[in-house]
C-alpha cells in the first residue's frame, strides 16, 4: 500500500523547484516578471511560507499562464508593481535556508 498523498517535505522542494526553475527561466530570458507573473510568483512564496503547498502550485500554474489578477487585485493601484526576479530569488532562498 503506498499513500499517495505527498509527504509535506516532498510537496514543498516540489513547490520550492517550481519556483526556482520559473524564476530561472526569466533569468535566462533576461527579463524582469511582468505584474502578472509577478503577482502570482510572489504569491506561491508566501503560500510557501504558510506551508500551503497545493495553493502555491496553483499560484506557479497562474503565474507560468500570466493569469489576469484577482479583481480586487487589480483595482489597488500600484500596490503590485513587478518584483525584480534578483528580489524573489533571494526571497525564495532565505525561505528553504530557513526551514530545513
Amino acid at each position: 500500500m503506498s499513500d499517495e498523498s505527498p509527504k509535506p517535505e516532498d510537496a514543498r522542494h516540489a513547490l520550492a523547484l517550481r519556483i526556482d526553475r520559473f524564476l530561472r527561466g526569466l533569468e535566462r530570458a533576461k527579463r524582469q516578471p511582468n505584474r502578472r507573473e509577478s503577482y502570482h510568483v510572489v504569491e506561491a512564496i508566501d503560500l510557501l511560507k504558510e506551508t500551503r503547498y497545493a495553493d502555491g502550485d496553483a499560484a506557479m500554474t497562474r503565474a507560468e499562464r500570466v493569469a489576469p489578477l484577482p479583481e480586487a487585485a487589480a483595482r489597488q493601484f500600484g500596490k503590485h508593481e513587478p518584483v525584480p526576479t534578483a528580489q524573489l530569488s533571494a526571497t525564495l532562498d532565505a525561505i528553504m535556508r530557513g526551514q530545513r
